[in-house]
């Protein structure tokens, strides 16, 4: 079954505010809401058929269990550029 365009949308939507929450979450060095979001990333992007962004919500995943600052916010960067790559082709 494929995913409505307009759900698609509302969900990488959500993704973006949740770049926002992140980056300040990592200002306050809280690791908690990157490991939490790219657990959640990780297993429901491919639900809304947005592979590209599953395996970096893994890895950001990881980076935050790792207490990794840097890497969580280079891989913060790889997703809001993967989404709006997909963005730009609705």
């Amino acid at each position: 079954m494929q995913v409505p365009v307009e759900l698609k949308i509302k969900y990488l939507s959500r993704r973006i505010q949740d770049i926002k929450r992140l980056r300040d979450s990592l200002e306050q060095d809280d690791y908690s809401l990157a490991q939490k979001l790219g657990h959640q990333v990780k297993g429901n992007a491919v639900t809304f058929e947005v592979p590209q962004i599953a395996h970096l919500g893994s890895e950001i995943e990881l980076a935050a269990s790792r207490r990794d600052k840097e890497q969580v916010k280079m891989l913060v960067e790889k997703m809001e550029s993967a989404i709006e790559l997909v963005q730009t082709h609705f």
